[in-house]
């Protein structure tokens, strides 16, 4: 039982991570594409997976405990394919501390961003 509730823990922990984080990146900002969320058009990394709703206060919270600063109410979130496979596997066999621990790393390395809807 407990193992489940840590498989959920960090499961939901990597969603709420989906949900918001920094739109400054390592990642080349020129190699970017349009997608559309809850019908506006967001600008994210080619190369990533991004959540299909706007984050939560939440959310907002945990990005900004991990060192995400600009992530407003209204933004999706994105992260990059490689830290998106560790997050997997960490939900699958992982712990709290790791995933958190994951994500303030991906964070500080802009491999996970926020992006705001275009104008």
């Amino acid at each position: 039982m407990n193992k489940i509730i840590k498989i959920g823990f960090v499961f939901g922990l990597a969603l709420f991570m989906l949900g918001c984080s920094t739109s400054t990146s390592n990642i080349q900002t020129k190699n970017t594409k349009i997608v559309t969320v809850e019908g506006k058009k967001f600008n994210v990394p080619h190369g990533t997976n991004y959540t299909q709703e706007a984050v939560t206060p939440k959310a907002i919270d945990f990005y900004k405990s991990i060192g995400v600063k600009d992530c407003q109410y209204g933004d999706i979130t994105w992260e990059d394919m490689t830290t998106a496979d560790a997050i997997n596997k960490i939900m699958r066999n992982g712990t709290k501390a790791e995933g958190i621990a994951l994500y303030k790393k991906a964070a500080k390395e802009g491999k996970v961003g926020c992006a705001s809807p275009q104008s």
